[in-house]
């Protein structure tokens, strides 16, 4: 239930009106105390609740006392409302482009990005950019396993490197032409040395985890940390932190071992979701 009430409010509803809109569904129909009983939307709120449900389109009332209100067709309701969502989609990106075409933007060497679809958006696209190589030192597998697929197709146009700390035999045979390499902790050199400057830039006395880094041509290094707020990505271009990154990679690439990248169908398929 919590997960429907968290796609209503992502459509635009609040946390009530998407609680009193799903009661309703429940009963068929009802008054303002049996939604509010079976919703847990106070009752002193649920009239208000309702009656906006009721100016959106999201149900009809009777001509009863006390007032009835019932749910209008969910598919109905829902596809009326992403006709609507997609046409001001169009309209506001159209509405952006034309106003930033003649924006200035800065030479900023380090960049900051926050939250799950802007993270992902962005290694997805660097990835896809890079002419000649990229190269990822996983720390942590959790950003590994979530960007396979990716790695996968970047390694058929360009060369891809992966280094994995642990669990390497989870990955054989699941990141395409990727060449995939072994090391230990203790071989590692410590990243935070080299990438302090950065976070230190974007957010100072910030507590974090680097959990994998990537650097696609030598020019540009993506870190991605584990923060107490969440997830945060680095991205840095033509620094000094840019720099010791790539003798990073080097340093670890030579201490690493080959991973025989050979394995079954059979094993593949256990291994995928």
């Amino acid at each position: 239930m919590s997960d429907i009430i968290e796609h209503l409010m992502r459509l635009g509803m609040s946390e009530y009106e998407a609680k009193a809109y799903i009661a309703t569904v429940v009963l068929g129909e009802g008054t303002i105390k049996e939604i509010s009983d079976e919703s847990k939307v106070p009752r002193s709120r649920a009239y208000d609740v309702m009656e906006r449900l009721l100016e959106k389109g999201f149900v009809e009332v009777g001509n009863t006392n006390p007032r009835c209100y019932r749910a209008n067709d969910p598919a109905e309701v829902f596809g009326h409302l992403i006709e609507d969502l997609e046409k001001a989609r169009d309209e506001v990106v159209k509405a952006m482009e034309e106003i930033g075409s003649t924006a200035e933007r800065g030479n900023n060497p380090i960049w900051t990005i926050k939250g799950e679809w802007a993270i992902d958006h962005k290694v997805a696209e660097l990835m896809d950019s890079a002419r000649r190589e990229v190269v990822i030192i996983s720390i942590h597998n959790d950003y590994l396993r979530r960007y396979a697929k990716s790695v996968t197709a970047a390694s058929e146009k360009k060369a891809v490197t992966v280094v994995v700390m642990e669990g390497t035999e989870d990955f054989v045979g699941l990141l395409g032409k990727a060449r995939l390499l072994n090391i230990s902790k203790g071989k590692l050199s410590p990243p935070e040395p080299f990438i302090s400057n950065a976070m230190e830039a974007s957010d100072k006395g910030m507590e974090y985890d680097v959990e994998l880094i990537m650097v696609c041509d030598r020019e540009i290094s993506v870190i991605l940390s584990k923060e107490r707020s969440g997830h945060r990505a680095i991205i840095s271009s033509g620094t000094v932190v840019d720099y010791f990154i790539n003798r990073m990679m080097d340093l670890t690439i030579m201490e690493a071992k080959e991973c025989e990248q050979q394995v079954s169908t059979a094993a593949v398929k256990k291994r995928v979701p």
